[in-house]
């Protein structure tokens, strides 16, 4: 497990990408509740989250990252094969969806104050195991990794 600490001006820059995610989405008229409906507070909230944990995956990896616009799972997060899921839940799990690609990879990132802790990592195909199918909120299941499951991110590929 690795933690990556988030200054100012990387909080700001996640600011503005998840802002303008939200704004993309609206412009090709997705619908925000395929994953479960949430005000639009919430949504700027999980997109920051989410925007935070690709910029901490990409200071892990040494290399300069701004986050995607637009591309709507069509490319990765981060390097040629590499999701970053993350939450604020200390205790959360990985989510992998129907829609995620088998063949990519996919990090939890967790975001503790000011620094984000890199949990670990598994393959979209090892994720989709019944044992983690879940659907908390009634709305779309998913497989829920918990931390225990997940790869040590020293083996993770920074290709």
């Amino acid at each position: 497990m690795k933690t990556i600490p988030i200054t100012l001006t990387e909080f700001s820059a996640a600011k503005d990408a998840a802002w303008l995610r939200i704004v993309a989405s609206s412009a090709q008229r997705l619908d925000p509740a395929t994953t479960y409906k949430r005000s639009m507070l919430k949504r700027l909230e999980e997109e920051i989250v989410g925007a935070v944990g690709e910029i901490a995956v990409g200071k892990w990896s040494d290399r300069f990252f701004v986050p995607s616009v637009g591309t709507f799972h069509r490319v990765p997060d981060c390097f040629s094969n590499l999701e970053v899921r993350s939450t604020r839940l200390e205790s959360g799990s990985l989510i992998v969806r129907d829609n995620d690609a088998d063949e990519r990879d996919f990090v939890l990132a967790v975001l503790v104050e000011d620094c984000v802790r890199l949990c670990g990592w598994i393959s979209g195909a090892a994720a989709k195991q019944p044992e983690f199918r879940r659907n908390p909120k009634n709305h779309r299941p998913a497989w829920f990794v918990p931390q225990t499951e997940l790869l040590d991110m020293e083996d993770l590929r920074r290709e």
